[in-house]
């Protein structure tokens, strides 16, 4: 019934999706913070939710321009559910801004399938990596998949090895000169201040383990079939299932060495393994089972909250 009704793209189910996102937020916020309720702290979370929201509709965006996934919006359930597992990423303010910017550098990465526009795109990637460094400096890995996507995409001239630097060095030079001129360089050097933490012992905690072990064995079962298929597709899909995975790899490496393991860092997870579980249950022909794992997803909302 649930899987039947996410297998589509109809209005009613973003509207469903935004209702969830909302009901999320609130749960989050109410249980998870102590700041004093000042004009403040309304303007902040009215902005926070919007762009939550918001991020229901960007998703959809950058899935079905570069069709991520069939005419289904399974994959932003699976989002919103995984963010309702480690609802410290609501909390996090410079890691949810983080991320919400490079989904705009996502979109235009994973668009390079195409050869319009090839290098105004490299650039917009980058760039968009560059600004949400200035929120979270552990966004600069993501330089990588932007050297990726011009490998995998055959995008290869000596240009399109130039223009990332150019692109992400771009807003941070920006920063700098406006600190600059209010002499208050203080603040950039805050900004790079690099630190990591490889220890995984916070992950060992009952409310991390339960959701972080649905998550890894469900990618487990999932990547053979998905890439399997992906393998028969259209030389496109290939290079972009390729792009994906890669996109995963990336995002791992910077949960491992996140310094504060408090499960917002892995917010940066979820926009490439929702995409991976949506292709896992369009290849699954039981019906059954595509019900059964949305609602263990369920369940494990619910165990959250409790």
């Amino acid at each position: 019934m649930i899987a039947n009704f996410f297998n589509k793209t109809k209005p009613i189910n973003f509207l469903v999706l935004a209702v969830l996102v909302f009901i999320i937020f609130l749960i989050t916020l109410f249980k998870g913070t102590s700041e004093p309720l000042n004009f403040y702290f309304f303007v902040k979370t009215g902005l926070f939710l919007f762009l939550a929201i918001a991020t229901v509709f960007v998703l959809n965006f950058i899935i079905r321009k570069n069709s991520l996934t069939e005419d289904n919006s399974l994959a932003i359930l699976f989002y919103i559910l995984l963010t309702s597992f480690f609802p410290n990423s609501f909390l996090s303010e410079g890691i949810f801004a983080s991320n919400f910017i490079l989904l705009f550098g996502f979109r235009r990465i994973y668009s390079l399938r195409s050869s319009l526009e090839t290098k105004e795109k490299i650039f917009d990637g980058a760039f968009w990596i560059g600004i949400a460094s200035l929120f979270y400096i552990g966004s600069l890995i993501y330089l990588i998949l932007v050297y990726a996507a011009v490998i995998i995409f055959r995008k290869i001239e000596w240009r399109n090895f130039i223009i990332p630097l150019i692109g992400v060095l771009t807003p941070i030079f920006l920063s700098f000169t406006y600190l600059l001129a209010f002499d208050d360089l203080g603040r950039f050097y805050d900004l790079w201040t690099v630190d990591f933490d490889l220890g995984m012992g916070p992950y060992l905690s009952s409310s991390y383990l339960v959701p972080l072990l649905l998550m890894g064995i469900l990618s487990a079962i999932a990547i053979y079939p998905t890439t399997k298929r992906s393998l028969l597709a259209k030389i496109d899909f290939k290079a972009t299932w390729s792009l994906l995975i890669t996109h995963i790899g990336i995002s791992l490496i910077l949960v491992f060495i996140s310094p504060d393991k408090d499960g917002s860092e892995l917010v940066f997870l979820f926009f490439p393994i929702s995409v991976l579980f949506a292709n896992y249950l369009q290849v699954i022909n039981r019906y059954w089972i595509k019900e059964l794992i949305i609602y263990l997803f369920i369940i494990t909302f619910i165990y959250k909250l409790f």
